[in-house]
């Protein structure tokens, strides 16, 4: 959906029950363009290939490279309030061994513990990568 100054809009859905998610949804009604992932943009634009090409020696820089620990787990906690057993069963671990889990999680500053379960802060957004920065 072009902007009334000529610039293209996108928008994340969100869930229908959700007061936060209203604007975005409303967004998609209007008819901006639905992301659901970050390749949806790419595409949308055309490609990257206005972009330099990219330094690996500054993207990855010579450092100690450390798993990331329950990437499964972290992948399976959502950005709205997902409880210990949805994580679980999803997993399919039993709770208390996804409890532990979830708090060496929080503990590394990736999810954060609320009422009725866990939510994913955004930093963590890149679940897909599994080796971190040590």
């Amino acid at each position: 959906m072009p902007s009334s100054r000529g610039k293209d809009v996108f928008a994340i859905p969100g869930s229908i029950e959700s007061l936060q998610s209203a604007g975005s949804n409303w967004l998609i009604q209007q008819g901006a363009y639905l992301v659901s992932h970050p390749k949806d943009i790419i595409e949308q634009i055309g490609g990257l290939h206005w972009l330099p090409s990219p330094n690996p020696e500054i993207i990855y820089p010579e450092q100690d490279v450390a798993e990331l620990p329950f990437a499964e787990v972290l992948a399976n906690v959502e950005y709205e309030v997902t409880s210990v057993d949805v994580v679980a069963e999803r997993v399919g671990q039993p709770v208390p061994e996804i409890a532990v889990a979830l708090l060496d999680l929080e503990l590394a500053g990736w999810i954060k513990a609320v009422s009725g379960g866990y939510v994913r802060l955004k930093r963590a957004s890149h679940v897909r990568r599994i080796n971190v920065p040590v």
